[in-house]
């Protein structure tokens, strides 16, 4: 009980008195999420090594990450636990990461995604696993036991200064699965998401390639290109029906670079509209990144693209290119949530500046098809330059994240048995309970109706009475309301409410 009382739902009673204000440019779901990037230390941590000094330090930082993000409003953290072939967790198979020890494979005393996935949940927010699938190296040799083994069985890719696991080689392939396998069954995390990285920037195309003799043997049949793709298709593929047999309510996603399906690249081949803009779909021929083709194949339950420029680039715009990300997720049946990046704040911390940012989370909404709406903000580091415009218009109210339906996913059951005592709501499990459950917590006057409550647009209880969202089954509740709590999937599929008046 100690541990789910230091759970706080920031700002009680000011969400309820001013939820409404708020609420008809507020909705009820939306991915409000962060990357909390690891690799040099970019986010987190400040410090490494191996002492009870240094981890007190590092949980500190983190936690106050993360009381950030709650105070923020947001629902979700991409926390990078695998940058370059190492891990923040205790792993089978992979070395342990030197940005959190200071040494590669030297474990740092504690286990990183273990405690932000805990506190993450204390807090409510989601706690997405973020894996470099393929990348090994920016220029270091490292030479850990694990990498001594990888260089012997030949699993490395290198082009210029950069080295990757090889995606032609099956045994690679596998292996990725098997480090995702590893974070979705033996942590509680609610997603997992790759980034950017995929093959060697501008690797060739010709026989001085170092997988030249692999695509010869496997599928000269097919361009060289193609079957380099390919490749990463069938990695997320794998990764993808991997999660749906293990963990079906683990949200899969990826983060590719922000312009694609041009009319030269991809767009004719998988029957989409091509892109409009004049920037160039650069990652089709120099990393091999297709995201049309996830989507097409529905190996993907989201797309989050790197849309890092302003409203009114030249080449770039950010409007243009959300809208047609957004058509392409509608088109395939997959959600959208741009990423967007804060970095210009550091240079430029202007007026203007922060304007920009908010009409791009506007435009998030606005340009959405389907109602799944979503920002995911680059990086951890920047938001107390936005925290307070962004919890004073677009994220003043909370929200939850959106659903992921699964063709007629049912219902879950509605929590039983709710009461109150001093300050705090609790109630039981249902009776049948699977998967990711957690708790959606509403309080509202008492002289409103259960049908006064409810979302205009039919989506349940409105957010502008919502609390928070509690992994556990109790909450901290402002004193003299009404409330109710709603089951939620980790799809975040929500039942129908208990209510305690």
């Amino acid at each position: 009980m100690n541990s789910l009382l230091r759970f706080i739902f920031y700002i009680l009673a000011g969400v309820v008195a001013t939820a409404n204000v708020a609420q008809a440019s507020s909705p009820k779901r939306e991915m409000r999420g962060v990357w909390l990037a690891t690799v040099w230390g970019i986010d987190w941590p400040s410090v490494t090594g191996t002492s009870e000094a240094v981890s007190r330090k590092q949980k500190a930082e983190m936690t106050a990450i993360l009381d950030r993000c709650a105070a923020m409003n947001l629902t979700s953290v991409f926390f990078q636990v695998r940058g370059m072939g190492d891990v923040m967790y205790e792993s089978s198979s992979e070395p342990w990461s030197s940005f959190v020890s200071g040494s590669r494979g030297v474990s740092p005393g504690w286990d990183p995604l273990k405690f932000v996935v805990e506190e993450c949940h204390r807090r409510g927010l989601e706690c997405y696993a973020w894996v470099n699938p393929f990348r090994w190296s920016s220029g270091t040799d490292y030479n850990s036991a694990p990498d001594r083994e990888w260089k012997k069985k030949g699993w490395l890719l290198s082009y210029g200064k950069y080295t990757v696991f090889n995606p032609g080689i099956e045994e690679v392939r596998d292996h990725i699965v098997g480090i995702c396998r590893e974070i979705v069954t033996g942590y509680a995390v609610d997603g997992l998401v790759f980034d950017d990285y995929f093959y060697p920037n501008r690797i060739p195309e010709d026989s001085s390639a170092p997988d030249y003799k692999l695509w010869q043997q496997q599928s000269p049949w097919m361009s060289f290109g193609d079957w380099r793709r390919a490749n990463v298709h069938k990695t997320i593929a794998d990764v993808h029906c991997m999660i749906a047999d293990e963990c079906p309510d683990v949200r899969f996603g990826i983060s590719p670079a922000g312009v694609a399906g041009k009319a030269h690249t991809s767009a004719v081949k998988w029957g989409m509209e091509s892109c409009g803009v004049k920037a160039d779909d650069w990652q089709y021929k120099e990393i091999y990144s297709d995201p049309l083709g996830w989507l097409y194949q529905n190996t993907v339950d989201f797309i989050s693209p790197q849309i890092y420029w302003p409203t009114t680039h030249a080449t770039a715009p950010y409007e243009s290119i959300a809208r047609w990300w957004s058509e392409a997720a509608s088109l395939y049946g997959c959600h959208f949530y741009s990423s967007m990046t804060l970095a210009p704040l550091e240079k430029s911390d202007t007026r203007e500046q922060r304007r920009e940012l908010l009409k791009q989370v506007a435009a998030n909404r606005s340009l959405s098809l389907t109602g799944e709406f979503g920002s995911v903000l680059y990086s951890a580091k920047f938001l107390p330059k936005l925290a307070s415009e962004l919890k004073g218009s677009h994220f003043a109210v909370k929200a939850l994240s959106p659903a992921i339906n699964y063709g007629l996913a049912e219902r879950p059951e509605t929590p039983e048995k709710v009461a109150v005592k001093s300050g705090v709501l609790s109630w039981k499990e249902p009776s049948k309970k699977s998967g990711r459950t957690r708790y959606a917590v509403y309080a509202f006057p008492k002289h409103l109706s259960e049908d006064d409550v409810m979302d205009e647009l039919g989506d349940g209880i409105s957010s502008a009475y919502l609390v928070g969202v509690s992994y556990g089954t109790s909450a901290v509740v402002p004193a003299g309301m009404a409330y109710a709590v709603t089951t939620l999937t980790g799809n975040s599929i929500e039942s129908e409410p208990a209510y305690h008046r």
